[in-house]
């Protein structure tokens, strides 16, 4: 999976969010920054990120995520 397409994953699913991205191969790192996580715990924020990879994770697509979130 490319770093462009988890990019555009997220903010698809999360249209008002500015994503930076690091990492290689299956193993990449993000940077989520969102209005929308206002109010939401930093657990409930990771799930919002970690959600929009369900299935990339169960087919092997993508094999680790390191998520950090941020609220704008």
């Amino acid at each position: 999976m490319s770093p462009e397409k988890i990019k555009e994953m997220i903010q698809v699913t999360i249209p008002d969010s500015r994503v930076e991205m690091s990492g290689a191969d299956c193993n990449f790192a993000v940077v989520v920054t969102s209005p929308s996580f206002a109010g939401k715990s930093p657990l409930q924020r990771h799930r919002m990120v970690n959600d929009v990879f369900k299935a990339q994770f169960e087919s092997g697509e993508l094999h680790a995520l390191s998520i950090k979130t941020q609220v704008e």
